[in-house]
């Protein structure tokens, strides 16, 4: 099957970050769809090092809200200033509203006893939110400092490592959602010439920020 490189790149470019749901339900087969994407990401010899725990609303939300507000307190504090500065400029604070109304909470956990394990879980992570993305989903890539009492609360393995929480559901429509401008190849992509020169990559294609 072909796939227009065109639709790829519009979904690419369409995808934001939301911070605010709807309390509609999401429909089963798309988050099957999306997780089967990213169970297909590749991984370090194929191991494939990743744990998806899916964590449905109730009592237990507040306790993982609870968790990632402190956590983040915790984190915005040690923060040298400029840091702190960045989270103010972009209005980044503890505060988890959407670990409450989001339909579905994604936990995302690395196996630290196989090989690889951190560069093959965000490999699979860009698969899952881009397939949010084509089924019409939203979803946030929220990462946690979280210590291995949330694992606890969970009830998974304490050797596993939570590397993200992703809500995942409908994005509110009135949420204002800022341009994120993002820089090309032409700036961001380099070249080393068979002589060992760096240089920068010559991009012939128009690139839209």
């Amino acid at each position: 099957m072909n796939i227009d490189p065109a639709d790829f790149h519009a979904l690419l470019r369409r995808r934001r970050s939301r911070r605010f749901f709807t309390s509609r339900d999401v429909e089963p087969e798309k988050l099957e769809r999306a997780l089967i994407a990213a169970m297909r990401a590749p991984s370090g010899a194929n191991t494939q090092p990743w744990e998806y725990v899916l964590i449905e609303r109730g009592p237990i939300r507040e306790k993982v809200r609870e968790f990632c507000e402190k956590a983040d307190v915790k984190f915005h504090e040690a923060s040298p200033d400029w840091l702190k500065a960045f989270f103010d400029d972009h209005m980044i604070t503890p505060v988890k509203e959407f670990a409450a109304n989001a339909p579905y909470l994604v936990a995302v956990f690395g196996r630290r006893d196989l090989p690889f394990w951190l560069q093959s879980v965000w490999l699979s992570v860009a698969n899952f939110i881009n397939a949010l993305e084509l089924e019409g989903l939203h979803s946030l890539t929220y990462t946690p400092s979280l210590t291995r009492d949330f694992n606890k609360l969970l009830g998974v393995d304490e050797s596993w490592s939570c590397q993200a929480v992703l809500p995942v559901g409908y994005g509110e429509p009135d949420e204002e959602l800022k341009p994120r401008p993002r820089k090309g190849p032409a700036e961001k992509a380099h070249v080393v010439d068979g002589e060992g020169r760096l240089r920068p990559f010559d991009a012939r294609l128009p690139f839209d920020p």
